[in-house]
This record gives C-alpha cells, sequence and structure tokens, in this order.
C-alpha cells in the first residue's frame, strides 16, 4: 500500500479596520495560477500542526497562533499519491506584514466575501468558513 502523503491548509486571517481580512497568495502559471491559501506537505513524522505553522512561516514570513479546524480530506495528486490535508487557521498579528517565498508572486489581505469568491478549489472552499467562525472566536 502507497504512503499516505500529510500536507496543511492554512488560513492566515488578522483583524483590519474594518473587519476580518485573509491572506490570499497568488501562484505563478507554472505552478497553476490562482489564489490560494498556504498549503504545504509535511516533511517525514511531522505533525500537521507543525507543517502548517512551518508552511506559513516560510511562504509568508507570517507566525501566530495555529488552530486546527477539524477538517481534513484525501485525494489523489496527478501523480497518483493518495493526500490528506489538514485545515489549520492562522491568526496573525493586526499588522502582519508578507515576506513572500519563492513559491508565490504575489499576495493580497482581501475581505472575506472577496475571499470565498476568489478561491476555485472544494477544500479551500469547505475549509473558509470554520476558519472565519475560529477567528470569530478569538
Amino acid at each position: 500500500m502507497a504512503r499516505l502523503q500529510s500536507k496543511a491548509l492554512v488560513w492566515v486571517l488578522r483583524q483590519g479596520a474594518s473587519g476580518a481580512e485573509v491572506l490570499l497568495l497568488q501562484r505563478p502559471e507554472r505552478r497553476g495560477g490562482g489564489m490560494h491559501p498556504v498549503t504545504g506537505k509535511a516533511e517525514k513524522g511531522e505533525e500537521p500542526a507543525a507543517a502548517a505553522a512551518r508552511e506559513a512561516e516560510e511562504e509568508t514570513g507570517i507566525t501566530g497562533a495555529i488552530a486546527d479546524l477539524g477538517y481534513l480530506h484525501e485525494y489523489k495528486s496527478p501523480k497518483g499519491k493518495q493526500i490528506r490535508e489538514h485545515a489549520f487557521l492562522l491568526s496573525a498579528p493586526a499588522r502582519a506584514s508578507v515576506r513572500l517565498s519563492d513559491e508565490h508572486d504575489a499576495f493580497a489581505w482581501v475581505d472575506p466575501s472577496s475571499a470565498r469568491a476568489s478561491v476555485t478549489w472544494p477544500a479551500h472552499r469547505k475549509s473558509f468558513d470554520p476558519a472565519l467562525q475560529r477567528f470569530a472566536q478569538k
């Protein structure tokens, strides 16, 4: 049986002047394009929450409290690998600034309705409302 690859999906939110702001990252066309939350593979033996914190810091330069959203899904990659992706919320400081890695070519802090309209992947859509709800509870 093939080994299950673990990934993290991380919604990064901060409090803006008029409410929650959601960080979306622009993938370059060579990586499929589109606006996405932080995503990344766990390293061998790495727990999903640790992978979420590491990936968020590597891709954005932002650190903060990580909360498990209790949402996970499995899918097959184009190469046939079985992937299990866990969703998390990173509550960023209100004035958090972004330092992009070379995996993305732009970013935007957007309001929740713009974020919802921008994401197309089903797992991103399904994990977004739990992220907003958890953020509102903090």
